[in-house]
């Protein structure tokens, strides 16, 4: 946070002290805590665990998440959330299109959804994970009694009650666990996103998957993320095109079978096209970016072998069912490891970045595609080796 955020700080801290606590929640058990994760899928996610912890830490409380109106299916038959309330808030998201100052101002002062809140005569604890002035600013309008925040992000953090310290060593789901702990939480879940799939959906995405192998067949199965919500972050279509036409050749040649889905956005479908031509492959391979809902998008990922991905919502889907994946690091994150510790996980999680950074800013920084290929076939040979002692 620059000078500029310093500067906001000192109204903040004004208004905050205005507003002083009116509950204790590390003595009395809220009546409601007003979780605020409006931002991308990802970012949600990872903020999952924070609601086993909180229903956990207050058995009785009614926890409610307020997400953007695109995160609701992240939340849909989720044991810890009571409610989900839909705030279209226009800061820290790629779906929002104006994010100016003047369209925050109107959100927060003016917004069908925030009059909703208001009317709602207050919430006992309100979390603002991402840590903001203007988040801060929205628990003020809505009436929070008492107020958790980041410090040493995006500001907000002295008109709260309570505050985690922003770190850049901290896995995301962590940080927001660390939250749950200033409010006396002690048992917290694995930092790992958790995602709740009805049997019809998972029966849905079991049909996806056998509509493109032989009955008698039993195929790796390959999801491949076509995209990532900013293009910087999103391997081409070439490259990836050609890995997959490598790592199919190279188990064709092992006597072994490959289905390959690729998933996406109705955004995505020019791209996922272009990844089926530049791979060559006239089997083994189909789109279905666009086609299927973000919960049979989910549904897929829980029975896929392999999850091939950029730094994306499907990593962090794969993670919440411990699937294998291959994450493809570069553009904006040429530092693997920097990446991971922040937005990665355990093994049979990996990654691949660049092992030189290139001269020519975002567009060159990518590992070759000969790296990805061996990094996919490595995790191949584990799966196949795991499914064949279980058969």
């Amino acid at each position: 946070m620059g000078w500029k955020g310093s500067l906001i700080e000192l109204p903040v801290w004004a208004a905050g002290r205005l507003n002083p606590a009116r509950v204790d929640p590390t003595r009395t058990e809220p009546r409601e805590i007003l979780v605020l994760r409006p931002n991308d899928f990802g970012d949600l996610l990872t903020t999952t665990p924070l609601f086993q912890a909180l229903r956990l830490r207050f058995p009785s409380t009614r926890l409610i998440a307020g997400v953007g109106r695109w995160g609701r299916p992240v939340l849909e038959n989720n044991p810890f959330v009571d409610e989900v309330v839909e705030i279209d808030a226009p800061w820290n998201n790629k779906v929002v299109r104006d994010q100016s100052l003047g369209a925050v101002a109107r959100f927060i002062w003016k917004s069908d959804q925030v009059a909703a809140l208001r009317a709602r005569d207050g919430f006992d604890v309100g979390i603002d994970v991402l840590g903001s002035h203007i988040g801060l600013a929205l628990m003020l309008r809505a009436g929070v009694r008492y107020r958790v925040g980041v410090r040493g992000y995006r500001g907000g953090w002295s008109g709260c009650q309570s505050y985690i310290n922003f770190a850049t060593d901290v896995h995301v789901s962590r940080a927001a666990l660390a939250q749950a702990e200033l409010l006396g939480a002690t048992v917290l879940p694995e930092p790992r996103p958790q995602l709740y799939l009805t049997e019809a959906e998972r029966r849905q995405a079991e049909q996806l998957w056998r509509n493109g192998a032989a009955a008698e067949s039993k195929p790796l199965r390959l999801l491949v993320g076509s995209a990532a919500g900013i293009p910087e972050k999103s391997w081409s279509a070439q490259a990836l095109g050609a890995a997959l036409r490598q790592i199919a050749l190279t188990l064709e040649r092992a006597d072994e079978k490959i289905d390959i889905v690729i998933v996406g956005s109705p955004a995505d479908e020019a791209k996922a096209a272009q990844i089926v031509a530049a791979s060559g492959l006239t089997a083994g391979i189909r789109s279905l970016a666009g086609q299927t809902s973000l919960r049979i998008t989910f549904a897929l990922a829980e029975v896929a072998d392999i999850v091939l991905t950029n730094p994306s919502m499907l990593l962090h889907v794969a993670a919440a069912f411990r699937r294998p994946t291959v994450a493809v690091l570069g553009g904006t994150f040429p530092d693997a490891q920097a990446h991971d510790t922040v937005w990665g996980y355990p093994p049979p999680y990996r990654s691949v970045g660049p092992t030189t950074i290139m001269p020519g800013g975002p567009a060159a920084n990518w590992p070759t595609v000969e790296q990805v290929v061996h990094a996919v076939l490595l995790t191949a040979g584990e799966r196949v080796k795991s499914r064949s002692a279980v058969g």
